[in-house]
């Protein structure tokens, strides 16, 4: 069908609309989804740090994440699970946290904002901190997945209570398990996602349109929610992509390395791999039988073991060459 993109709008301030939280790990593609979002309903996507108070529909984090809040209390209902593959998500994590020059504060953040989705790091930058934060990445981004599935698995421990990750705060280990789940998925929302969406299969052309429809009928029906008609949604598709204004990952193209030269080393495309693999069969086995959310998830994932295959093998292939020994 036809349709004409527009610009979104903030629901009126007297609405009380059915909320959903749309979740994924940092990198992990947000800012493209929130704009298809926005495309969809006409409803502008709020942010968990900027977070009013208000019943404003539709809202985006990255919880349980150290980078991201539980702002939003008990005014949501729903939730949207974004996944990426780690290979590509890791580093654009980095590329951000490049971007605001590493801030963590939010005066720290606020001079850097406009460089956002505007440049990727120096090379010597992300080898540094790869090899530095990889090995409790890899594990993080498999967490947020769980966390959801789950309905809130708390992989932090109670001393943990900002979940940055630094000594002395830890994580529970799996000799631990089960581990109790967070108050917000008993007593604030309905954790378990409504909707598996790849970020991966969201951009393509021959899958975007499917993919949005997981998010249209999450919404669908939904108390002050305005949803497209399901004929509408290949054409709203394409018009976002074109019309959408906010920058995104594919900007950062304009302004030196391409995504494709951040990699990791055999040894950590071997972790990911694993990780992969580990929570294909978790989410295969017959408690997800028929649970169309977990079908989706294996699904990406299997998606993600593949590309990480075919990238294993062109690197043992053609290894990067020895470098020169420093004379000092």
């Amino acid at each position: 069908g036809d349709c004409k993109w527009t610009e979104s709008f903030a629901l009126p301030l007297d609405s009380e609309p059915y909320g959903t939280l749309v979740a994924s790990y940092p990198g992990g593609g947000m800012r493209v989804t929130w704009q298809q979002i926005e495309g969809l309903t006409g409803i502008q996507v709020g942010e968990d740090y900027e977070y009013s108070g208000q019943r404003v529909g539709i809202i985006k984090t990255q919880y349980p994440h150290y980078e991201g809040i539980w702002s939003y209390g008990s005014n949501l209902d729903q939730t949207i699970l974004l996944v990426r593959n780690p290979r590509w998500a890791i580093p654009s994590f980095h590329n951000i946290l490049s971007e605001i020059n590493y801030g963590q504060e939010w005066h720290e953040v606020y001079p850097y904002l406009y460089n956002v989705f505007t440049k990727r790091a120096p090379i010597e930058d992300w080898v540094k901190w790869r090899d530095l934060k990889f090995e409790k990445e890899i594990e993080l981004w498999g967490w947020h997945i769980d966390y959801y599935m789950e309905q809130g698995s708390r992989y932090w421990d109670d001393l943990d209570f900002e979940r940055v990750g630094e000594k002395p705060l830890y994580f529970r280990t799996d000799d631990m398990k089960p581990w109790p789940k967070d108050s917000h998925c008993i007593y604030d929302i309905d954790c378990f996602p409504q909707a598996v969406v790849s970020y991966e299969k969201l951009r393509k052309h021959g899958t975007g349109p499917e993919e949005l429809r997981k998010i249209a009928n999450a919404l669908r029906s939904k108390k002050d929610m305005t949803v497209l008609a399901d004929e509408a949604i290949d054409c709203v598709w394409f018009e976002t992509f074109i019309h959408a204004s906010a920058p995104n990952n594919d900007d950062r193209d304009h302004n030196g390395l391409l995504a494709e030269s951040y990699k990791f080393t055999n040894h950590q495309m071997q972790i990911i791999a694993n990780k992969l693999e580990f929570l294909k069969e978790k989410y295969s086995t017959s408690e997800w039988a028929n649970v169309t959310v977990a079908e989706d998830l294996v699904l990406a994932l299997e998606d993600y073991i593949s590309e990480i295959g075919e990238e294993m093998v062109y690197l043992q292939a053609n290894p990067a060459p020895t470098p020169v020994p420093d004379p000092d």
